[in-house]
């Protein structure tokens, strides 16, 4: 799934599974370095999303206050 189509929860969801690889120490440093890359990716998409619901929300509330 590409980063533009997706969803929270999936973002989340491969943020972990980078985090578990990370703790194991198991990885090489450039297998590190491209996966603290990706999360970092990751969480910019999560953010981004956070901040089109709270607008969402925001509108909501405005529109039922009116």
């Amino acid at each position: 799934m590409s980063k533009k189509n997706m969803n929270y929860e999936t973002a989340m969801e491969e943020i972990q599974v980078i985090l578990n690889r990370l703790q194991s120490g198991d990885q090489g440093l450039e297998s590190m370095r491209e996966d603290v890359a990706k999360a970092l990716s990751l969480i910019m998409t999560c953010r981004k999303r956070l901040r089109e619901i709270k607008g969402e929300i925001d509108q909501l509330l405005t529109e039922d206050e009116a």
